[in-house]
């Protein structure tokens, strides 16, 4: 097995950026504000969301109990493998990710059976 480098965030990192992004908006809450309530600078909370840094699982917490929700709602979904059995589901999109970041972004803000639907859609046409 060779050595895997990546360029640029792990997908995993940018989803859980992602989904901070999501929560803190939705609660209306700035940046400067959740930075404050776990201690850290603004910049570090603009690089968690962007998966520029990964979260540590103890500022996860923290930032989980600023906003109000549960740190595994703030994780990526673990039923996006299950959509077309047999793949690797990661190495696809890390791949997505490189190739179209906006694509990507997009795509992680879907409902995760509309991604279902997407994915097998798309088994059906490239076989």
């Amino acid at each position: 097995m060779g050595d895997i480098r990546r360029k640029g965030p792990h997908i995993i990192d940018v989803t859980v950026g992602d989904n901070i992004r999501r929560r803190r908006r939705s609660l209306r809450i700035s940046q400067e504000a959740l930075a404050a309530a776990v201690n850290v600078t603004f910049q570090q909370i603009q690089k968690y969301e962007r998966g520029a840094n990964r979260v540590s699982a103890s500022r996860l917490y923290e930032i989980s109990r600023a906003l109000a929700c549960d740190a595994g709602d703030l994780m990526p979904r673990g039923e996006w493998h299950a959509a077309v059995p047999g793949q690797d589901w990661l190495r696809d999109a890390q791949a997505l990710h490189g190739r179209h970041p906006r694509l990507f972004a997009q795509l992680t803000k879907w409902p995760e059976d509309r991604l279902r639907l997407l994915l097998v859609t798309l088994q059906t046409l490239h076989p």
